[in-house]
């Protein structure tokens, strides 16, 4: 059995998936007015592999195991985080179970139509930049206390310190010094003290799904809540470096709440940092590669 090669910086994957498996899993399990729909890969992601259904559903297949571990995660909590936040989040429509050739549950999910924001231009996302923090000040609703947590978002900045300088020193030497200003001025910020907030976990522009709309591009969806958690919002907003320009996120960041040079912006700015050393390693290649190394340069630029 084949897979889909898995893109330059991706882990790599712990069982092997190729279109019959996955319509085999779906003629086994799936509910019998989908069984003979059509099915077409369609995208390899850091988690899962996906593949259309039809014209209006897709198949999500996870390809390691901590994958699998989100997936349960979406599942178990996504319901309640909607609930919370009154958005529409599209919570799993049917979760199969393992088999014999295939280790874990799968999802089949809603096709959002529209195209990944990670394959526009930055100037073009900002088009959609109020809409973006709009979904994101409804989504950080007040979690329950007995919502998931997360060991990599939401924390406090000081319990990824050692990780993160770790990253920092795998910077080209003439970036390290701008790249330590940040995460010490981020570092330095008071923590964040108030109540724990429902957070997508992982908003990036290949999570967010965009229509072409008379004026420019739209918000029409964040899609994989996989890494859905509770904590501080700054974890969230820091995404916003990756997806806009300056003028526009620090606007955008203004109508959610959060001036430029407060304590949330400094914490987000040192969150937009890390994700920029962790998305950048993919390479000028992958579209988010390249946001990533787009997002340091103008990040050590000022």
């Amino acid at each position: 059995m084949t897979t889909a090669q898995p893109l330059s910086g991706f882990p790599e994957a712990e069982t092997s998936i190729d279109l019959a498996l996955v319509e085999r899993l779906v003629a086994s399990q799936a509910p019998k007015q989908w069984v003979r729909l059509p099915i077409s890969y369609l995208a390899t992601g850091w988690d899962n592999e996906v593949y259309r259904l039809g014209e209006r559903l897709l198949v999500r297949v996870p390809r390691r195991s901590l994958a699998a571990q989100l997936a349960e995660r979406e599942r178990l909590w996504l319901d309640r985080a909607a609930a919370d936040s009154g958005l529409d989040l599209s919570a799993p429509l049917f979760s199969g179970m393992p088999t014999a050739e295939y280790p874990w549950s799968f999802s089949i999910c809603r096709y959002v139509p529209g195209v990944s924001a990670a394959g526009i231009s930055r100037v073009q996302r900002d088009h959609y930049a109020r809409q973006f923090t709009g979904y994101l000040r409804s989504l950080h609703a007040v979690a329950p206390p007995e919502a998931p947590r997360s060991a990599f978002r939401g924390r406090p900045l000081r319990e990824l310190d050692d990780a993160t300088r770790g990253r920092i020193e795998l910077l080209p030497t003439a970036q390290r010094p701008a790249a330590q200003s940040i995460w010490e001025a981020g570092l330095k910020a008071a923590e964040y003290n108030g109540p724990a907030h429902w957070l997508h976990g992982d908003p990036h522009p290949h999570n967010t799904i965009v229509q072409n709309g008379p004026d420019g591009f739209e918000l029409a969806a964040l899609v994989d809540f996989g890494d859905l958690c509770a904590g501080d919002p700054s974890s969230d907003l820091g995404m916003l470096w990756l997806h806009f320009s300056a003028d526009s996120r620090d606007s955008a960041l203004a109508e959610y709440g959060v001036l430029k040079g407060s304590d949330t912006w400094l914490r987000s700015r040192a969150w937009a940092l890390r994700y920029a050393m962790l998305t950048s390693p993919l390479g000028p290649d992958d579209p988010l590669g390249r946001i990533g190394l787009e997002t340091l340069r103008g990040l050590l630029r000022h």
